[in-house]
C-alpha cells in the first residue's frame, strides 16, 4: 500500500520513520490561514483532514497522513510565528505558565472512502524564561516551524511539568497513527 506523508516538518516524517514504513512525502502546500475556528481542537483538526484530504484528492489509491499543531493558553492559539520577534514574543507569553499543545492527525484512504482523525493534548508548564535563554534558543532553533515557536528540546529545556500526550516530540500521535493504519489494512 502506498502512503503519503502530506508534511514537510522533520518531527512528522521522525514519526514516520518509528513505524519503519515505506512512506513519500507530498507536502499539501495549503493555505492554513483560510481556514479558522476560534478553538484550538477544532482547528487542528479541521487544518489536519484539509491537507489530507488535499493530497487524497492527488494520490486516491494511497493512504494519505496529515497532521497539526497549536499551542493553546487561554484564549489565545499560537500557531507557527511570523518573525524571530514573534517567535520571542511568543516565549515570552508562555514563560511562567500553563498551556496545551494541541495535535491533530488525519489519515485519509479516498478509494475505501475512509477518513479517521484525532485531536490530543498535552498541558505543559514551562518556568520562568529569562531573555537571555529565549534569544539563545530562537538563535538556535528554527522556530518559525513550530507552532508557539518551540519543539520538543525546548520542553525539555523549559518545562517544569507535563501531563497527557507526549507527542509534541514528534507533533503527531504515533500510537494513534498505527491504530488508524492497522484499520486500513496496513501489516504494523
Amino acid at each position: 500500500m502506498r502512503i503519503i506523508l502530506a508534511s514537510e516538518s522533520k518531527f512528522r516524517q521522525r514519526a514516520m520513520d518509528l513505524l519503519g514504513l515505506a512512506y513519500e512525502t507530498h507536502p499539501s502546500a495549503l493555505d492554513e490561514k483560510s481556514i479558522r475556528d476560534t478553538n484550538p481542537k477544532r482547528l487542528t483538526q479541521k487544518l489536519a483532514e484539509a491537507k489530507a484530504q488535499k493530497m487524497a484528492s492527488v494520490f486516491p489509491d494511497a493512504i494519505v497522513i496529515s497532521g497539526d499543531a497549536v499551542v493553546s493558553k487561554g484564549d489565545r492559539i499560537y500557531e507557527k510565528p511570523r518573525s524571530l520577534e514573534e517567535a520571542a514574543q511568543f516565549l515570552r507569553e508562555l514563560s511562567g505558565s500553563e498551556f496545551q499543545f494541541v495535535t491533530a492527525l488525519a489519515v485519509v484512504h479516498a478509494s475505501a472512502q475512509k477518513t479517521l482523525s484525532t485531536v490530543e493534548s498535552s498541558d505543559i508548564a514551562f518556568r520562568h524564561l529569562v531573555e537571555r535563554e529565549i534569544q539563545a534558543y530562537i538563535g538556535t532553533y528554527e522556530v518559525l516551524s513550530y507552532a508557539g515557536a518551540f519543539e520538543s528540546d525546548a520542553v525539555l529545556r523549559f518545562a517544569e511539568r507535563i501531563s497527557g500526550s507526549y507527542n509534541f516530540v514528534t507533533a503527531l500521535p504515533v500510537s494513534r497513527l498505527i491504530v488508524f493504519l492497522r484499520a486500513l489494512g496496513v501489516d504494523l
